[in-house]
């Protein structure tokens, strides 16, 4: 690997910057073409994909990450069945479930019963996991171009298929579901081609990799839960304005969401590249811990910067999404904090993972669960949306805090802490002055109090690691 950290971070990333054209585009047309309760519909049938592959995948993805770099090259192929394995047995039952209760799962999804929907839930739940799989080959190999194209691939579909469902069906619901399917459907199709000398069936009969599917159930096993607890701890929000509101504010809501994709983008792709960058690092020099010192500084200073700018820019997107979405505006500002402290927590947790003390995940998950649960049952009957946000944001304060200490007790790191919950404070003034109030202007305005303050705290590490840089980019080879 010759290139640099720049390089391959952009190699990773403009998959991921043009998928955000593109949703942008997809996101200013189907606001205009569907009501806000047919995106309330759309997010929760979105949510139980998500689980669904959560509850089937077993940890065996984790496994598979952690193993790769450990396994010799032309055994990886072994590892990725050994993976695999578990996963199909547990998604044919998860299947199995899903059709024989299709009924609840379907009333609490759409409001109404439909064996058609249970069983696209069921078939999009097995794309989801293929993909994945699909999706880690080519990661974990660092072919950065071909993932961010598999990225780009997934909008330009997904973009296509709702123009094409909303001309056959008329502005239902269903065209959101119908097209995300079939666009996983695609994308396996696509990453099995380009990492098809991991999926060939011959790497079935190879028989002495150095991890076994009991290293792997093993390893993964503590993932189940913490990832589960992980995923209720993001989908709890939606859950509460589902049971507690309308698929009205639940569209609203997901909205919001889609204003802060910028932050989101920077989320994903940063945490596609930052994991298997920080294993190899780690095996290599496990003392060379500046380097992950450099990576957090870099990290916290875009992510607030990033933040501090979508805050400011929200009654800017928001006309692109149409009249009908106009609350969803004041929804977002705390919504932010999800992606820049989930972000800033994957440079600062890594002591977890490199010992392998996965079970703290658990414990973590957990009570960021219970804190998110807690507050959205406090906020949500009240404030709807709003409040659902404000659970989150306040959650993942606790979220970033847990995970960062308790990496600290196994790999001692000068992370920027200090600095980092002076912004967390300093954000959260803003984000609750953007909502107050209703002018533009005194918003734009006030987001020079917190960026002023943000380059105070930062500018004498940048200057340092821009002078530093070009050995910071050859660290890694």
């Amino acid at each position: 690997m010759n290139d640099t950290l720049l390089k391959k971070f952009l190699k990773f990333s403009y998959g991921s910057w043009v998928g955000l054209v593109i949703g942008l585009i997809t996101t200013m047309l189907t606001t205009r073409l569907l009501a806000p309760e047919a995106f309330g519909k759309a997010s929760l049938f979105e949510l139980f994909l998500r689980v669904g592959m959560i509850l089937t995948i077993f940890g065996a993805d984790q496994a598979f990450v952690r193993f790769f770099y450990e396994e010799k090259p032309d055994k990886r192929g072994a590892l990725f069945y050994n993976s695999l394995r578990i996963p199909i047995v547990t998604t044919f039952l998860m299947v199995f479930l899903v059709i024989l209760f299709y009924k609840p799962i379907t009333v609490f999804l759409i409001g109404e019963e439909s064996l058609q929907m249970a069983i696209i839930l069921s078939f999009g739940v097995i794309c989801q996991l293929l993909l994945r799989f699909g999706q880690l080959v080519i990661r974990m190999q660092q072919k950065g171009n071909l993932y961010s194209l598999l990225q780009a691939f997934q909008k330009v579909f997904n973009l296509l298929l709702i123009v094409f469902f909303f001309y056959l069906i008329g502005a239902k619901y269903e065209v959101l579901i119908f097209s995300n399917v079939i666009t996983l459907l695609l994308l396996v199709i696509i990453a099995a081609f380009l990492g098809k000398e991991f999926w060939s069936i011959k790497n079935v009969k190879i028989k002495d990799s150095k991890h076994s599917k009991r290293d792997i159930i093993k390893f993964g096993l503590p993932f189940v839960l913490s990832i589960f607890i992980s995923w209720l701890f993001d989908a709890f929000d939606k859950i509460a304005i589902r049971q507690w509101s309308t698929h009205d504010e639940l569209g609203l809501y997901s909205a919001a969401a889609r204003l802060v994709a910028l932050v989101m983008v920077l989320k994903t792709t940063f945490a596609t590249y930052w994991t298997p960058i920080a294993y190899e690092k780690f095996e290599n020099n496990p003392e060379d811990k500046e380097f992950f010192r450099n990576i957090a500084i870099i990290v916290s200073f875009f992510m607030f910067l990033v933040a501090i700018i979508s805050i400011g820019g929200k009654d800017f997107i928001i006309i692109l999404l149409g009249s009908d979405y106009k609350e969803a505006a004041n929804i977002m500002p705390f919504l932010v904090f999800m992606p820049v402290l989930y972000t800033l927590s994957l440079t600062t947790m890594m002591g977890i993972n490199f010992y392998k003390k996965t079970k703290w995940h658990i414990f973590i998950a957990g009570i960021s669960c219970c804190v998110n649960i807690f507050a959205n049952w406090f906020l949500v009957p009240n404030y709807g949306a709003m409040g659902a946000s404000i659970a989150t944001a306040f959650s993942y304060i606790i979220f970033f805090i847990l995970r960062t200490q308790i990496s600290l007790k196994y790999y001692k790191v000068k992370y920027p802490l200090i600095r980092i919950y002076l912004m967390i404070i300093v954000l959260s003034g803003y984000g609750t002055f953007s909502i107050i109030t209703d002018s533009i202007s005194q918003n734009l305005l006030a987001g020079l109090i917190p960026f002023a303050i943000l380059i105070l705290m930062y500018l004498k590490d940048i200057k340092k690691l821009w002078e530093m840089r070009r050995s910071l980019n050859r660290v890694i080879k």
